[in-house]
């Protein structure tokens, strides 16, 4: 018998109602939530939870999740739906669960109720709309969905593994399954993540009568050393500066977190500046791995070279405005001009070290300062009262701070440094 399953675009389901586009789109705006709100729970943990390798992870999947949330939001406003139905919770039961969940406590709890009962139930409402929806009236529903759902499913591999190197004592595991209970009760409340199921009873708020505050000190594990700050050694010792750069590099761990603050703790500001922050932060993450993972070509361990903590305090003793007027204006902005800059740093990897891995990372990081720059002068100009005209001043106080954190404590020589030194980047 031929094969015709190509007929009708290889599309499968197309002779079975689905669902309406009134049905779709409210399916589909509560994804939207949902994905917005694992992008803020995600980012909320990138701080507080000290290994290293689930702080990374987290970075990558809250920004995935917030492209999911985006391209969702684009399609339902493609169903005849206001984008005003697009702002705030589709449903207050739904906002209560997520509310809840921001004061889950401690590493184990809070990596069990994502990987155990919020990615999961995700995953399963992806596959009932799936089942539910006619594939050729709502293709480009259809379309996106496959593809978040293979990256959800990827996330709860990876989250599945991480949850395996965590040696739980058995009051986390009670305080776990005592958090999941409960969780599993308001999203009963909220008929499920997608809104189908019969809703149980209203629950009141317990944890979330006050709104979660991340604690702002840094928590760091032992697999990378850390020291105060650097003693930078001069371009014409070239092993002593690639090692240099690359502790650079594995140090922007600090402005990550910095960012994740940022992502968190801005309230009412549009979808495109949660966005922006939210790919912001898990670039910076990437520029401390292409750190750790240099580090880890040429010296065979990633804990060869410390990482340096000043940025990290600053950020922790900033308000969110502050750090990020610094960084966008101040710091990248500043990386824009050459020479020094980010030109520099890839030129010296290139021509001088000769290395390509770490050449290939300084390429892609000079790329993502120029976007950075870019977009932070975009959201400056509308957060800062005043916009770009007006914030000099501020930028210029922000950077003064962040020069008085870093000069508390005395720099440090990394490893085999024996010149005298040149002016540090600031």
């Amino acid at each position: 018998m031929d094969d015709k399953t190509y007929r009708y675009a290889g599309l499968q389901r197309v002779s079975s109602p689905g669902l309406s586009v009134a049905q779709a789109a409210e399916r589909l705006r509560r994804f939207a939530y949902v994905e917005q709100r694992l992008m803020h729970l995600l980012s909320s943990r990138i701080v507080t939870i000290p290994l290293r390798d689930v702080k990374v992870l987290l970075a990558r999947l809250q920004y995935e999740d917030a492209l999911h949330c985006n391209n969702w939001r684009s399609r339902v406003a493609e169903m005849r739906t206001p984008k005003s139905k697009l702002e705030g919770a589709p449903d207050p039961a739904l906002e209560i669960l997520f509310d809840e969940a921001e004061h889950l406590p401690g590493v184990y709890p809070f990596l069990v109720v994502i990987t155990r009962l919020l990615k999961p139930l995700l995953c399963n409402a992806y596959h009932a709309y799936e089942a539910a929806a006619n594939d050729l009236a709502d293709y480009p529903s259809v379309q996106l969905l496959r593809q978040h759902l293979a990256e959800e499913e990827e996330h709860l591999r990876l989250l599945n593994l991480a949850l395996k190197d965590i040696v739980p004592t058995e009051e986390e595991q009670r305080v776990a399954s005592e958090w999941e209970e409960s969780l599993s009760a308001f999203l009963a409340a909220a008929g499920g993540l997608d809104g189908t199921a019969p809703r149980a009873e209203a629950r009141p708020r317990i944890a979330s009568t006050q709104r979660y505050q991340i604690p702002h000190v840094l928590t760091r594990d032992d697999s990378i050393p850390r020291v105060w700050d650097y003693v930078a050694p001069p371009t014409e010792n070239v092993p002593a500066y690639l090692d240099y750069m690359m502790g650079l590099r594995v140090s922007e761990i600090n402005v990550a977190e910095g960012l994740a603050i940022v992502l968190f703790e801005t309230p009412a500001m549009p979808w495109s500046f949660y966005l922006d922050i939210s790919r912001h932060c898990w670039d910076e993450m990437r520029h401390s791995l292409f750190g750790e993972a240099a580090i880890e070509a040429v010296h065979a361990d990633r804990g060869a070279l410390p990482m340096r903590d000043y940025e990290g305090v600053f950020v922790m003793e900033s308000s969110p405005l502050e750090q990020y007027a610094v960084l966008g204006l101040m710091v990248e902005g500043k990386n824009m001009k050459y020479p020094p800059g980010k030109r520099q740093e890839w030129e010296f990897a290139r021509d001088s070290a000769k290395h390509p891995l770490v050449t290939t990372f300084q390429d892609f990081d000079w790329a993502d300062e120029v976007l950075h720059v870019n977009i932070a002068r975009r959201q400056l100009d509308s957060w800062f009262e005043g916009g770009l005209k007006t914030i000099g001043t501020f930028a210029e106080s922000g950077r003064e701070h962040r020069t008085a954190v870093k000069q508390r404590h005395a720099p440090t020589y990394l490893p085999d440094y024996s010149r005298p030194t040149q002016t540090d980047e600031d």
